[in-house]
C-alpha cells in the first residue's frame, strides 16, 4: 500500500513540475533556436472582413467602431459586418449610424460568426470582441503574419491595469501565460489562440461546427489540424478590461475551463499526437490537459502526505497559502477555484454548443 501511495506521489509532482516549470523551460529553450515571426508586406494586400458578434452592446459599440474607422488598410480591401445576435437594447440602431454592414443571427457567438463567415468572400477574417481595441496598425500586422505555413493570428491581448486588489498578481499570471503562447507560436503553435482579436485564412475556415463551444479554441484546433501553425503576434496589442470582483474573475474563468475542457474532448485525437507537431506531443497535454486537472495532482500529494505524516502537513499547508495571500499572490487561487468549478460545470451537463454568452464586465 505504501509503495503504491508513494509511485502515486512520484507521478503526480512529476506532472505538476512538468506543467509549471519543465515544459516552460524546454519551450523556451527551444525558442531560442527560432527567430520572431516577421510581418511581412505582400505584393498586394489581401482583402479583409472584420466580424464583431454583438448582443446588448450599446455601451461598448460606439466605441468599437470608432476604433475600426481608425484601422490603416486599403478602404477598397477592408469590409466590417456586425451581426446582431437578437439584442433588445439600441445597439442596432447605433450600429446603422456607422458605414459597416449589419447582419442578423440566431442566438449563440457561434452562430453569429458563422453568419459573417457565410457573408462574406474575404481572403482574410478577423473576428473581434466588441468590448476591445487595437491599434490602427493592427490588421496590416497579423495579415503580414499570415504567410507561409501560418493559418491563424491572434493579437496579445494587453490587460487595462485595473484598481483590483488582486491586479499585480494576475498581471504576473497573464504576462506570464502570453509570452508563453507566444513562445509556442515560435516553435509550433500556441496552446489557444484568443477571440479578441483573431485573424484567419477563410479557406480554412469556412465555418464554425455545429457542435463547437467556443470559437477561438475551436479555430486554433481547425487550423492546425490541417496542417498550419496558429502564432500570436506581440506587434499586436489587444486592450482588455478585467472583471470588476473576485466573484466574476472566477465565474470567467469557470467558463473558459468547462468550454476548454468540452472542446478538448472534440479534438481528443490531437492531444498528445506527434502528428501535429510539438502542439500535439507536447504543448496540448501539459499546457492544457495536465494543466486543467492540476488542482486533482496537488490534492492528491497533499492528501498522501496528511496520510504519511499527520495533519501538521494541512496546517503547514494552510499556512503558506495565507502567507502567499497576504503578500497579495491571490490570482492562482482564483485560477484553483475557477478550475475546479470549471469540472463541476462539464460534469453537470451546462456546457451547451453555440456560444451563448454574458458579458463579465458591464462598465464601459
Amino acid at each position: 500500500m505504501d509503495l503504491f501511495l508513494w509511485i502515486l506521489f512520484a507521478i503526480s509532482t512529476t506532472i505538476i513540475a512538468s506543467v509549471l516549470f519543465f515544459y516552460p523551460c524546454l519551450a523556451k529553450w527551444l525558442a531560442r533556436r527560432r527567430g520572431p515571426i516577421a510581418s511581412v508586406v505582400p505584393e498586394e494586400w489581401p482583402t479583409v472582413a472584420i466580424l464583431v458578434p454583438v448582443f446588448n452592446e450599446e455601451k461598448f459599440i460606439t466605441r468599437k467602431l470608432e476604433n475600426i474607422l481608425r484601422i490603416d488598410y486599403p478602404k477598397d480591401k477592408l469590409t466590417c459586418l456586425v451581426i446582431d445576435n437578437g439584442s433588445t437594447d439600441q445597439t442596432a440602431e447605433m450600429v446603422r449610424r456607422y458605414p459597416v454592414t449589419l447582419l442578423q443571427s440566431e442566438r449563440g457567438k457561434n452562430n453569429a460568426i458563422n453568419a459573417g463567415l457565410a457573408a462574406t468572400d474575404a481572403e482574410i477574417v478577423i473576428v473581434s470582441d466588441v468590448d476591445t481595441t487595437v491599434e490602427p496598425s493592427a490588421v496590416k500586422e497579423v495579415v503580414g503574419m499570415l504567410h507561409d505555413d501560418i493559418g491563424a493570428v491572434s493579437g496579445l491581448v494587453t490587460l487595462q491595469r485595473e484598481k483590483i486588489p488582486y491586479m499585480r498578481s494576475k498581471l504576473r499570471f497573464h504576462v506570464s501565460d502570453w509570452e508563453m503562447r507566444y513562445t509556442e507560436g515560435l516553435i509550433d503553435s500556441a496552446c489557444s489562440l484568443d477571440g479578441r482579436f483573431l485573424a484567419f485564412r477563410h479557406s480554412l475556415v469556412p465555418r464554425l461546427p455545429d457542435e463547437a463551444i467556443i470559437d477561438d479554441l475551436e479555430v486554433t484546433f481547425i487550423v492546425r489540424k490541417q496542417g498550419y501553425r496558429c502564432v500570436v503576434s506581440k506587434s499586436t496589442p489587444v486592450f482588455e478590461g478585467c472583471p470588476e470582483t473576485i466573484w466574476a474573475e472566477i465565474v470567467q474563468i469557470r467558463r473558459r475551463v468547462s468550454t476548454t475542457l468540452v472542446t478538448m474532448v472534440h479534438y481528443w485525437t490531437m492531444i498528445g499526437n506527434p502528428r501535429y507537431g510539438f502542439f500535439g506531443a507536447v504543448t496540448q497535454p501539459f499546457r492544457r490537459a495536465f494543466a486543467l486537472t492540476l488542482p486533482a495532482f496537488v490534492l492528491l500529494d497533499l492528501v498522501v502526505l496528511i496520510y504519511k505524516f499527520g495533519l501538521w502537513v494541512l496546517w503547514v499547508a494552510l499556512g503558506g497559502a495565507t502567507l502567499l495571500i497576504v503578500l497579495g499572490e491571490v490570482f492562482p487561487f482564483l485560477q484553483f477555484a475557477g478550475i475546479v468549478l470549471g469540472w463541476v460545470e462539464v460534469m453537470l451537463g451546462r456546457v451547451k454548443p453555440g456560444g451563448l454568452w454574458q458579458r463579465i464586465q458591464r462598465d464601459s
